[in-house]
């Protein structure tokens, strides 16, 4: 009897097969070396490196999760800290029928306990008691760790305008369930819409009122560089940011075009957004001269440089916004105080200029400035320590303001930086007290903490070179040095 012949598979799919049998075993003896004894009791199971290497990851995940959990929780800590600060601070304010001065000398206290600005500290005691009174929900999740600081400082942002209490409660709720795994831009985005969908008003009639917070801010930042900061309307905002934008790309098509601007494309398009026909003439000027044949600036480049030349000169075009990077600095007519080494003055290689209280600045940018001062003043300093020894100058008057100027440089309150210019010279021991009208009993304090030291229990005490020791209302002894006057260090 004839059997049937057994099914037989294929070649590719039996080839394919083994293959895969052999990718199996060469896995299977991939596994951790084990170093230890020989195995006599139960059999040890020996772990592949990526199961090790995934264990690890996983626990670090869980170990980061709790680490920013607990972080939370402690910030949560401070934020009642702080606004617990707030009560007593207002409740005390409150006794001595001045609030606002009671709030700033707690607040001081808390700055140079941990060496912050006490400004900065009032505004945090500030916000804390709007987040614990206004918005519990958030305080709550805080407190347990579910959201991080700045989440929650996104939700209050966003919804401090709500005056309503329901309103607000809504609000709170409906951002808390969306806010998990969200970042702080996305969820600034969720709340913002959600906050709009409550407001009990128009945008027309709140932005009329938001017109009120526009401002314009300086930030400094480092290697001689500084943020300029504006809130305006948007509509306004945005027609800034274009024009520069189409002065900028004007510069860069006479470029492309090898310096023959005089077309009337870029310049007609300006001319229309700018309101104007010499915007035109100074693009097409300043690109036939040749400036922008050979610009690599990029677009942000150029549009910093634009809105230089706008704003200090006041004059819509490009001709001034040189390949050095703008002619902008030469129309600065603000008061300016700023340190130039005699060695960097004369071109040499010397330490950098430093604008006073504020930065360093590059020595093209002092020289420049210097050029065009109509008056110098010239401080003697000790070549070791830095201290100020003498100023002097070519008309001998308010030889004390000058001296103290140069010292201080800014308000003498722990952590206070208000230039001098915006400061109040102070005897520290009163004049009708018997305090003498010298720079050693003499020292500029911002108004905020001159009002701080004569209606408070602040005392302070003048000490050689200039040393302040501030004594606070709890005791606690703060000393502030006056800002160096060597700040580099001599070459070996």
């Amino acid at each position: 009897m004839n059997h049937p012949a057994p099914p037989t598979l294929d070649n590719e799919i039996e080839a394919m097969l083994w293959r895969e049998r052999e990718r199996e075993r060469a896995a299977e003896a991939w596994e951790e070396p084990y170093d230890g004894p020989l195995e006599t009791g139960p059999r040890i199971v020996a772990r592949h490196r990526w199961d090790v290497a995934a264990t690890r990851r996983e626990e670090l995940l869980y170990e980061w999760e709790r680490a920013s959990e607990q972080i939370a929780r402690w910030q949560g800590v401070q934020v009642g800290l702080l606004a617990e600060a707030m009560d007593l601070a207002l409740e005390d304010g409150t006794m001595r029928d001045d609030a606002p001065l009671s709030v700033r000398d707690f607040a001081a206290e808390l700055a140079c306990a941990v060496g912050m600005a006490d400004r900065t500290i009032e505004q945090r005691m500030d916000d804390a008691l709007v987040m614990r009174d206004r918005f519990p929900q958030t305080m709550a999740a805080l407190e347990s760790g579910r959201l991080s600081l700045p989440h929650a400082r996104v939700v209050v942002d966003a919804g401090v305008r709500l005056a309503d209490d329901g309103a607000r409660a809504q609000y709170e709720a409906l951002v808390l369930e969306r806010s998990a795994g969200l970042t702080t831009g996305r969820l600034r985005v969720t709340a913002a819409s959600i906050a709009e969908a409550l407001m009990p008003t128009t945008i027309a009639e709140r932005h009329a009122d938001a017109r009120e917070a526009r401002r314009v801010t300086v930030h400094d930042v480092e290697d001689g560089m500084s943020e300029l900061w504006a809130l305006l309307p948007s509509v306004l905002a945005h027609g800034i940011h274009d024009r520069i934008t189409q002065m900028a790309r004007s510069v860069k098509d006479a470029a492309a075009r090898g310096g023959d601007a005089g077309g009337a494309a870029p310049g007609g398009e300006l001319a229309d957004a700018a309101g104007g026909a010499d915007a035109a003439d100074g693009l097409g000027a300043a690109a036939s001269a040749g400036s922008a044949t050979h610009d690599a600036r990029t677009m942000d480049q150029l549009r910093a440089d634009a809105l230089c030349d706008l704003a200090l000169t006041g004059h819509p075009t490009v001709q001034a916004i040189d390949q050095d990077g703008g002619a902008g600095i030469d129309a600065i007519r603000a008061i300016v105080q700023i340190t130039v080494p005699f060695q960097t003055l004369i071109g040499g290689d010397g330490p950098a200029p430093m604008l006073t209280g504020r930065a360093p600045v590059d020595p093209e940018s002092a020289r420049r400035l210097l050029g065009a001062a109509t008056l110098w003043n010239r401080v003697l300093t000790d070549p070791v320590s830095g201290d100020v020894i003498a100023v002097d100058r070519r008309f001998p008057t308010e030889a004390q303001r000058r001296h103290l100027r140069a010292r201080d440089e800014h308000c003498r309150f722990p952590g206070c930086r208000m230039p001098v210019w915006r400061a109040e010279i102070d005897h520290t021991v009163d004049h009708q007290h018997g305090g003498p009208t010298g720079h050693t009993n003499l020292a500029h304090l911002c108004r905020r903490h001159h009002t701080l030291k004569h209606h408070t229990p602040w005392q302070v005490e003048q000490h050689a070179g200039g040393v302040l020791e501030w004594t606070s209302p709890l005791g606690r002894r703060y000393l502030d040095r006056p800002p160096p006057g060597l700040r580099f260090v001599a070459r070996e």
